[in-house]
């Protein structure tokens, strides 16, 4: 049996319990048998979930029994995920119109839902569980952009609406579109964001911390690896019709992926105070390279990435 199925069929609740490497494997079992664009459709009818049935009563009361100086841990950790779901919501209108067929299309369409529902299912957490609440989510999001680190901000904000924005004025400008989707489906779904949620939820899990939180977390998780299969299908399919394409890719990466592999490092900080206590400050980074080069296989491309430190040494 394929091991997304009982994942397919798993309620929030069963979803709080649910290792995220679990998740994570639905991608690389995609990435072994790409499937349709149809299929990637029919994952998303079976895969509903809503923002608005999950409890944060634990969270809350965990939340109330921590210190300062977890909540700022948090609320860093978990800023830029929240900013990025808003982030891609605004910007990926100008994606589907640009898609040269139109299973594409059907498919992004329900990408931008998913999108919607994550920004929801963070709002509510921050408002509701950490208490950051500025009345519109504008503003809200205006405040959780200050916890940001500026490569994040230059990821998630200001790259992001620059493709969407020449593909708004150009949607036939399909070496836009394959860069766009690099940079969207690859570098921020496939490679920041999917390593990023598995050194939280894992900890997350292990530690029984926000049960509700973790539930709608593994559910985003879940979305977006049927995101990240289109977003290398698709690459897979342009390069394949047209290797001029290929460079595109490999331009887009070596363009983004320093960037994006920095913004999930610790600070200098960071690096000193995990190494002290005997974990590895690039594991996040590390996995996220790993998941990066993956992808790139998949479509085609062995490039250079960046280079990341290897675990330290006892």
């Amino acid at each position: 049996m394929s091991i997304d199925l009982p994942l397919e069929q798993a309620s929030l609740v069963q979803l709080q319990q649910t290792p995220i490497d679990n998740v994570l494997h639905i991608i690389d079992e995609g990435l072994v048998h790409l499937p349709s664009y149809r299929e990637l459709y029919y994952r998303w009818e079976k895969q509903q979930w809503k923002a608005s049935e999950i409890d944060f009563t634990t969270d809350r009361q965990q939340w109330q029994a921590m210190s300062d100086e977890e909540h700022m841990m948090r609320i860093y950790g978990l800023s830029a995920f929240f900013q990025g779901e808003a982030s891609v919501t605004d910007t990926l209108s100008p994606y589907i119109i640009a898609m040269p067929e139109e299973e594409m299309r059907l498919f992004l369409t329900t990408q931008q839902v998913d999108e919607a529902r994550h920004t929801v299912f963070f709002a509510r957490f921050f408002n509701e569980v950490i208490g950051l609440d500025q009345g519109k989510l504008e503003d809200t999001l205006g405040e959780v952009r200050q916890y940001m680190n500026p490569h994040l901000k230059y990821i998630l904000i200001d790259s992001l609406k620059d493709i969407g924005e020449r593909l708004r004025q150009d949607p036939a400008n399909l070496a836009a579109l394959v860069e766009g989707v690099t940079l969207y489906h690859v570098i921020i779904e496939g490679t920041m964001a999917l390593a990023g949620q598995r050194g939280i939820l894992e900890n997350y899990r292990l530690n029984d911390l926000f049960p509700g939180f973790r539930g709608g977390f593994t559910a985003v998780a879940r979305d977006e690896s049927r995101h990240v299969v289109f977003g290398v299908k698709f690459l897979r399919e342009m390069v394949q019709r047209d290797h001029a394409y290929a460079k595109v890719v490999q331009t887009t990466v070596e363009k983004y992926a320093p960037t994006a592999l920095t913004a999930i490092t610790p600070d200098e900080q960071g690096i000193q105070r995990l190494l002290a206590m005997g974990e590895d400050p690039w594991t996040t980074p590390r996995f996220a390279q790993d998941s990066l080069r993956k992808k790139l296989k998949v479509v085609g491309l062995s490039m250079p990435l960046p280079e990341v430190p290897p675990p330290p040494q006892p």
